[in-house]
């Protein structure tokens, strides 16, 4: 249990955090899309660093904040499963439909951050093969990661059901 209210805690944090932040976020990146002079600091996401002096730029800065909230808004439902595991609730139809929700949610953002990535280069005229393992690559394993805890914690389930109608 202690573990758990450990991670519950560092979510519970992360989360404060990014609600104070996403709206900041939202302006700032309203305001760098409206103001004809461009901010002069360069805007670093996960995907790599945009130049928001061209219309990729612009739209890389879009979908980055698009995918930020893609990512809290799947932080969201992982706080409700931690408050269902920290009540004890284990193998509840709840519990499946927040673990299988929050893996669509981010195999979504991971192809958000795909199309960020690939945006943010065009900024820079850098469009080109890297190899290696990129933030896509590790989220759309989480994302696949939840779905798979879905599924077992459905099959869970269903034999727990089947064992309390056993004699």
């Amino acid at each position: 249990m202690k573990k758990l209210n450990l991670l519950k805690t560092i979510v519970d944090f992360i989360w404060i955090m990014s609600l104070i932040f996403l709206p900041l976020i939202i302006i700032l990146s309203i305001m760098i899309i409206i103001n004809k002079e461009i901010i002069d600091i360069p805007l670093t996401f996960a995907t790599g660093t945009i130049d928001l002096t061209n219309g990729f730029g612009k739209i890389a800065l879009v979908i980055n904040v698009l995918n930020f909230s893609l990512l809290l808004y799947s932080l969201y439902f992982f706080r409700k499963l931690l408050t269902q595991f920290k009540k004890r609730m284990i193998f509840e139809t709840e519990i499946c439909f927040l673990l299988d929700k929050i893996g669509r949610l981010i195999i979504l953002a991971s192809i958000v951050q795909l199309f960020a990535d690939f945006t943010g280069k065009l900024s820079y005229d850098k469009v080109g093969i890297e190899f290696g393992y990129g933030p896509f690559l590790y989220l759309l394993a989480l994302g696949l990661f939840f779905k798979v805890l879905s599924e077992v914690f459905t099959i869970g389930r269903k034999m727990k059901e089947e064992n309390e109608l056993t004699i």
